[in-house]
Formats: C-alpha cells, structure tokens, sequence
C-alpha cells in the first residue's frame, strides 16, 4: 500500500459519489416529465412551456412529442450513468481491498 493507491482510492471515491448524484438528477427529471406527460395526456386546450426565459404556447401533440425525445434521451444518460456507475464500484471494490491487504500486512 502506497500514497498512490490512497489517492487512487479518493479520486474513484469522488468520481462514484459524483456519478451517483447525477444518475440521481436524472431519476428526477425523468420522474417530473412522466408526471408532465400524464397531466398532458388528461388535459386538453392550449399548453405554454419555458423556453429559456420565456414562455411560448405548445400543441398537445408537438408537447407530448417534446416530452418523448427528452425522455428518450434522459433515458440514454440514465444508461450511462448505470455503466460509469458499474466500472467506478468495480475499481472502488478492487482499490479498497487492496488498501485493506495493505493495512492487514503492515500491522501483522
């Protein structure tokens, strides 16, 4: 065990805590545009939107397609999230095993 296996050991221990509170951003937005899309699938008229700071009217149907495609593609940054998530736990386990051998030998 060495100053680098430790630093190592923080950097993927940073980078995991980061991915996990994107990962969990995108839970939220995803969870807020199922909630959008139902209210807009129930109601009917005119809908506005945020666009920047501004708000413009929307079709139902040029809405629910909007939706869709920002859904489709929080879906995709979910995905690599999931993956990022799976390979930085993977190097965590590995790094903190070793840092763990390492503390066992030096106070054995």
């Amino acid at each position: 065990m060495d100053e680098s296996d430790v630093r190592d050991f923080q950097t993927v221990q940073q980078q995991l805590q980061l991915i996990l509170l994107q990962k969990q951003q995108v839970d939220m937005q995803l969870m807020e545009l199922k909630k959008a899309g139902e209210e807009v699938g129930k109601s009917e008229g005119t809908f506005y939107r945020f666009v920047g700071s501004v708000v413009v009217p929307k079709k139902k149907e040029e809405l629910k397609k909007e939706l869709a495609e920002e859904k489709e593609t929080l879906e995709l940054r979910q995905g690599v999230f999931g993956k990022q998530e799976k390979i930085l736990r993977e190097r965590f386990d590995g790094l903190r095993k070793k840092l763990e051998a390492g503390e066992g030998a030096v106070s054995g």
